[in-house]
């Protein structure tokens, strides 16, 4: 049984490899994978279900634990749009105009020191408004929103007890730039800033800088849910199959990433 399940672990990792066939840079040690999600988003603030967000890919902001120092989630929605969807938790419970969420997107992973064309900033201030920002080689500049929308509440959760602002927010990925048609790799970086707490800082995963797209997470590759139950057989065959196919998937991986799941 250990030698059967050694062959299907290694099996596995060199289908994980040939489908994923690209290099992927960034912070090291902060990558995770864009997962399908079958639970629809309901933008208010707060886990409208315990089930909303439980298929999405959830990592601590700080440290290795999910708890109440803050968590972060990302899932794709798909739909008549693609949407990348996120969820960030702060321990943070007051409502100050210096309150700051952030999230940026290297659409190319084509990392840097400086934000590019193809990196995008959207960040909510004051728990009031949207300004979203495109990278200029040197620096950021405003731009006009492009279909972002998001809400933030005082909520709970499993991951905090105690009442707390919970942000949700999507984006449809077409819009946001001429990479938007892609699969991934993409780098990304989370952040929040409590003004009430001023020397704590920044919170952010990584624990890097908006401005250096080079040292941001990376969204490495995608995924579909897995149903639980599969036999170690099926597991094997699924695995077999995937590697026979991989070289073909990895030549029409963009267009058939499109379709994916419509």
């Amino acid at each position: 049984m250990k030698k059967a399940v050694l062959l299907v672990f290694s099996v596995m990792i060199l289908c994980s490899s040939l489908m994923i066939g690209v290099a992927t840079a960034g912070e090291p040690g902060y990558t995770l994978i864009e997962a399908y999600g079958g639970a629809t988003i309901t933008l208010d603030g707060k886990w409208t279900s315990a089930t909303e967000w439980s298929d999405a890919y959830i990592l601590p902001m700080v440290g290795t634990t999910k708890g109440a120092n803050g968590i972060w989630a990302y899932k794709m929605n798909m739909g008549d749009a693609y949407l990348m969807s996120f969820l960030i938790e702060s321990p943070d419970n007051t409502n100050d105009a210096g309150d700051r969420w952030t999230i940026c997107i290297d659409g190319a992973n084509d990392g840097g020191t400086a934000p590019k064309s193809d990196d995008t900033k959207i960040e909510i201030v004051g728990h009031t408004t949207l300004l979203m920002y495109a990278g200029n080689g040197t620096g950021w500049s405003l731009m006009a929103n492009k279909a972002v929308t998001w809400k933030d509440s005082l909520a709970n959760s499993t991951y905090n007890s105690a009442n707390h602002y919970v942000l949700e927010v999507q984006a449809d990925k077409g819009t946001l730039g001429s990479w938007g048609a892609n699969p991934p790799p993409h780098a990304v970086f989370v952040s929040m800033y409590d003004a009430s707490n001023p020397s704590k800082g920044i919170v952010a995963w990584p624990p890097t800088s908006a401005d250096n797209p080079g040292r941001w997470g990376v969204i490495t590759d995608y995924m579909s849910e897995i149903p639980e139950g599969l036999t170690l057989a099926f597991v094997a065959v699924l695995s077999s199959v995937a590697v026979i196919g991989a070289l073909a998937l990895r030549r029409s991986k963009t267009s058939s990433y499109f379709f994916r799941g419509r």
